[in-house]
């Protein structure tokens, strides 16, 4: 099967990377609409390229597309890519507005088209063991969930991210943190409270950092707290590991969740996994460490951001007629919880979801 990439940037040669030596795929073309990364897919990486839409769209022999471009392109290529017959992956935030996600999800409902939106923790193996353990029952009914993010600023003053222009931080960034609570504790989400301090990037169009509430209709809560500041700028050495370079200088990425059984907790710069496991003792509440599971530095990126394995496995499945293995109306939940909690962070209200 031939493949067509749209938007030849950072995560546009990250897929290319991804689906080398796949065995569905027999060729990879590229569509950019800047003519530098045109000539660069071509010349550095060996990639079919161009800067024609409809070329590209009209090949017959393309049955999947990867939307890949910024954020604000989404919704119209994806669109055009559904009304060329395509399959579609379309990276996160599905859309910068709610309006333009529905009119995604409209159309490939339609078409009766495939379109999986890119939520790959669902696919990282730090995540998915902590589903591991809920769907085998060892969490119980998970009750509370807290994600812990700080990080250093990093999209720069002349990034359209911090212009504001990408879907605001919910939708560029904290909606992978929004997603895996709804995965975990499968149930709606009745009403979302976020609230922010002042910004402390001068820059920024969107907010830098976020305390947030989500409660479930089952009588769950999840709670996100959220700031890009306080870890230390990071630069980067390519020839280092990323994780041991931000180990202990700021940067916090962690989880907990606790269940009616039991508990789990994620630390990526720890990498680590834990479970405990509740029970009884002469009348009294227990509380047991029973599981703490690790990994190696060549295997993060497996763990906690797998865009690999989800680009493969989106590929076999469109190669195999099978359907997404989560559909868009599911990650359409996901950023109706992104907007609400940027509108409570506006407003300093509760947004109720059935409203």
């Amino acid at each position: 099967m031939k493949i067509g990439i749209l938007g030849a940037g950072d995560m546009g040669g990250r897929v290319i990377r991804h689906l080398a030596n796949c065995s569905y795929v027999g060729a990879i073309v590229a569509y950019d609409i800047d003519p530098k990364r045109v000539e660069e897919m071509r010349t550095n990486h060996g990639i079919d390229a161009t800067n024609d839409l409809g070329k590209l769209l009209s090949d017959s022999s393309i049955g999947l597309v990867f939307v890949t471009a910024a954020n604000h392109a989404h919704k119209e290529l994806t669109l055009h890519a559904l009304e060329a017959g395509k399959a579609v992956m379309c990276e996160k935030p599905m859309a910068t507005t709610l309006a333009d996600a529905r009119e995604m999800l409209d159309a490939a409902k339609r078409r009766n088209a495939f379109l999986q939106i890119g939520f790959e923790l669902r696919y990282s193996r730090l995540y998915t063991k902590v589903k591991e353990w809920i769907d085998l029952g060892l969490l119980g009914q998970v009750v509370n969930t807290h994600c812990e993010y700080v990080c250093s600023e990093f999209w720069g003053n002349k990034s359209w991210r911090s212009e504001g222009i990408g879907g605001g931080m919910f939708g560029e960034k904290l909606s992978h943190y929004v997603d895996l609570p709804r995965w975990w504790i499968n149930s709606t989400v009745t009403d979302v409270f976020s609230v922010c301090a002042p910004n402390v990037v001068p820059y920024y169009r969107v907010r830098d950092n976020y305390h947030t509430t989500y409660r479930f209709a089952n009588g769950a809560v999840s709670h996100i707290t959220f700031s890009m500041a306080p870890a230390a700028t990071f630069r980067g050495d390519p020839l280092q590991n990323v994780v041991n370079q931000q180990r202990g200088d700021g940067h916090e990425l962690r989880y907990f969740i606790q269940g009616t059984k039991g508990a789990a907790a994620t630390d990526i710069y720890a990498r680590t996994i834990r479970r405990w496991a509740f029970g009884e003792l002469d009348g009294e509440f227990t509380s047991q460490l029973v599981e703490t599971l690790t990994w190696e530095g060549e295997e993060d990126f497996t763990y906690f951001h797998n865009t690999k394995d989800q680009a493969r496995d989106i590929v076999r499945r469109v190669a195999e007629g099978l359907p997404p293995a989560s559909h868009a109306a599911d990650a359409y939940e996901t950023m109706r919880l992104c907007f609400a909690a940027e509108e409570s962070a506006e407003t300093g209200g509760i947004v109720r979801l059935d409203d």
